[in-house]
């Protein structure tokens, strides 16, 4: 081991001091990596807001890939803010959509530091922009009442329909323990087994 010149302790020390010479410098290092790859091509799209102190406070980009796959698979959008990153305390909110072959395909991110309405109209009138057609036809997401505000103010003609494994998730803690045994496999028949509305009500 003495042998060694260069130990776990001395790879500690180094990261301690590259983070401590790149701390507070996020928004300038993030803004030169992305104004490089939009001078790679220039269809690159992307917005960073920092917060006064060169600290992010959100900020959003999608990739010219990303945005000519939106003209041809954007009619349904799927966004998802469950992902957190606990280094910087900011949500990673991407955009997905799925393909003809149906593979998932990313849309657009973005990284926010509130989940709010006013971050989130933020975010979606960023993506209007990048994005060739504007709004998409039907947006899925989680329960969230800003987001849900948000849509309705950014997105006024998408359709905005709820996650269905946000929704089945929460079956087991908002029903009775028996009544969710007893009748899972009904509530799945009527989910996943139904072709309209009549007979998903029936059921």
């Amino acid at each position: 081991m003495d042998k060694i010149g260069f130990i776990k302790k001395d790879m500690y020390n180094l990261e301690c001091s590259v983070n401590g010479k790149l701390r507070n410098h996020d928004v300038e290092l993030v803004t030169e990596y992305f104004m490089a790859e939009q001078k790679k091509n220039e269809a690159f799209y992307f917005k960073i807001e920092g917060d006064g102190h060169d600290r992010f406070s959100r900020c959003f980009w999608a990739d010219a890939t990303s945005r000519r796959a939106y003209g041809f698979y954007g009619d349904v959008v799927v966004f998802d803010t469950t992902f957190n990153t606990n280094r910087y305390d900011l949500t990673f909110a991407p955009m997905l959509g799925v393909n003809n072959h149906g593979q998932t395909i990313v849309l657009a991110c973005a990284f926010l530091s509130k989940e709010t309405t006013e971050s989130f109209v933020w975010m979606f009138e960023e993506f209007k922009k990048a994005m060739p057609g504007g709004e998409p036809k039907t947006i899925i997401t989680d329960q969230d009442a800003a987001m849900a505000i948000a849509i309705s103010i950014a997105f006024p003609t998408t359709f905005h329909r709820l996650c269905i494994w946000h929704i089945t998730s929460k079956f087991s803690v908002k029903l009775p323990r028996d009544a969710y045994k007893e009748y899972w496999r009904e509530f799945q028949k009527a989910i996943w087994d139904t072709d309209n509305k009549d007979e998903f009500d029936a059921k």
